[in-house]
């Protein structure tokens, strides 16, 4: 049996011995085995329908695979569904993302995996849980302690910048 590519054999469905049939127009014929490159592995996941306009092909993916917590592992975003599917009642599209071949870790197919995909990213910046700011029209406000013990936290008005929807960059 010659494969038509190189690759690697993931599962081997039939034993020496076992009776295959061959593939022909009436009957679809018995799988040998599931071959495949190693080398081209993509991150398959989903994106809510609410943020999935934020994207575009092309963006940086951070890969995060739980059986292996220490790795790096980075891509690109080369699939954005253009259907939408609906998983107990929320609304998904199915997104893909390249695998950066010179990751350095010997990954296996099937591993469970998260992947933040970068929109905006600033470094070395103060950020401040969502949560502990007020918006008023334009303006955000936070609470500081106050001078004395007695006295009212002081609501102080600071100007804000980048959200990834849990904690918020502060300016000034």
């Amino acid at each position: 049996i010659r494969a038509p590519a190189a690759g690697t054999v993931l599962k081997r469905h039939v034993n020496p011995g076992d009776p295959v049939v061959p593939l022909t127009s009436y009957q679809a014929g018995t799988p040998l085995m599931t071959l495949a490159d190693m080398g081209t592995l993509m991150f398959k996941g989903t994106v809510d329908e609410i943020d999935v306009g934020k994207l575009a092909e092309g963006l940086p993916v951070r890969i995060k695979i739980g059986a292996l917590p220490a790795a790096k592992i980075t891509g690109r975003l080369t699939r954005i569904a253009p259907k939408a599917t609906e998983k107990e009642g929320t609304t998904l599209f199915d997104v893909e993302a390249a695998i950066d071949p010179a990751t350095g870790v010997v990954l296996r197919a099937g591993y469970s995996a998260n992947a933040d995909i970068v929109i905006q990213e600033k470094k070395d910046v103060l950020v401040l849980p969502e949560r502990l700011v007020t918006f008023e029209k334009e303006n955000a406000f936070v609470e500081l302690p106050a001078p004395s013990p007695k006295a009212e936290p002081v609501k102080t008005a600071i100007k804000v910048g980048l959200s990834d929807g849990i904690n918020l960059e502060v300016l000034e």
